[in-house]
């Protein structure tokens, strides 16, 4: 059924009573549709989105009662109004209708203005809660994205830039010769604290968009291989300081369709994590081949630590956020597989992960061809 229009159910096991009802309903612009009984109805509830339901109380088999009850527990339609269509108009089944979860009810034989009025009273209602509810999600979810932000802010990336103040405060003070190791190694970590925090911010702010709706994907033909040196380059000194070697196995002519700077994001943060949690002297594997209906498939290797069973289960859960500290105690700010799963999906791929505990863990990605 159209999402512009409204939709309306009618149950009744008197054709009769179905044709007038759904007669004066289209002429006034709603979307019919028509059940002679509860497991009909049930079924059209199933497959359609229903704004209302005009339930007949008396059927043969599930009363309208108990039907209404059965949906009521439901969170998929417990929120759809009911109006019940009765002949009964003692207060006793009145009370009866809304134990049951109706929110009105119409006895039969019905005027059509009382009808019409009644079903768009409630209609609009039922839209309007909708919307609210929809707008109250979308507060939420900014306020999470909000929340994690600062949070992000003040623990993980303020403590890189006081350690970066700290260092550059060394060199403009003079307290280190410029041609001494001392003065190097310095050096060295500033531009090893520098990118890092520029990854951290990076990913905060990719996430940020993401989390918006506001960050596009622009697909072109890319070189994976190209990708991957490209990502290289940003882990490489952590490597080198860790003697963790990288051997890369993918073919120069291995092409995706995708966002380029989406799946440098992917690579640099799997790349990231391998050298994260990989001890010293350890190894990392990225391999690219090209199944038989054309699928890319891309895996990243490690031989860390691992990841433990109770954390794979939620690895990608998308309100769950770990921010866990590497071999070296490399810190981070746990939004980077957040972004390898959204990115990878969005340039319909996915993601799957194997690990073992003090074995090392496997990332392999699959990109559907264009």
């Amino acid at each position: 059924m159209s999402e512009n229009k409204r939709s309306v159910l009618i149950v009744d096991d008197n054709k009769e009573n179905l044709k007038v009802v759904s007669n004066y309903l289209k002429r006034e612009g709603y979307e019919i549709a028509l059940s002679l009984n509860a497991e009909n109805a049930y079924s059209v509830l199933e497959n359609h989105e229903i704004d209302l339901v005009l339930l007949d109380v008396m059927m043969p088999g599930e009363d309208g009662y108990t039907f209404c009850r059965r949906i009521k527990k439901e969170d998929r339609f417990k929120e759809i109004p009911v109006i019940f269509l009765t002949a009964m108009s003692d207060t006793e089944n009145l009370v009866e209708g809304f134990k049951a979860g109706g929110v009105d009810y119409i006895t039969k034989p019905f005027r059509k203005e009382e009808l019409l009025a009644r079903v768009k009273s409630h209609v609009e209602l039922s839209k309007a809660k909708k919307s609210i509810i929809a707008q109250a999600n979308l507060i939420q979810q900014i306020n999470m994205t909000r929340d994690r932000m600062y949070s992000v802010i003040s623990h993980d990336i303020k403590a890189p830039f006081a350690n970066i103040s700290m260092m550059i405060s060394m060199i403009s003070e003079g307290y280190l010769e410029t041609d001494s190791e001392d003065f190097r190694e310095i050096l060295a970590n500033l531009n090893y604290s520098t990118k890092e925090t520029y990854a951290l911010l990076e990913n905060l702010l990719n996430w940020t968009r993401s989390q918006t709706g506001k960050l596009e994907c622009v697909k072109e033909k890319v070189s994976l291989l190209d990708l991957v040196e490209s990502s290289l380059s940003f882990i490489r000194l952590n490597a080198e300081n860790k003697n963790i070697s990288i051997d890369v196995a993918i073919d120069d002519n291995l092409m995706l369709n995708a966002d380029p700077n989406m799946m440098k994001s992917v690579i640099r943060n799997l790349l990231s994590n391998a050298v994260k949690f990989t001890d010293r002297n350890g190894q990392i594997f990225l391999t690219g081949d090209r199944d038989s209906d054309g699928t890319v498939i891309f895996t990243i290797r490690d031989t860390g630590v691992g990841i433990p069973k109770d954390r794979l289960d939620t690895l990608f859960s998308r309100n769950i956020f770990v921010s866990s500290s590497g071999t070296s105690n490399e810190k981070g700010s746990g939004l980077g597989l957040h972004l390898v799963r959204d990115f990878s999906e969005a340039n319909n791929g996915t993601v799957d992960v194997i690990s073992e505990p003090d074995k090392g863990t496997t990332f392999i990605l699959k990109f559907l061809p264009a």
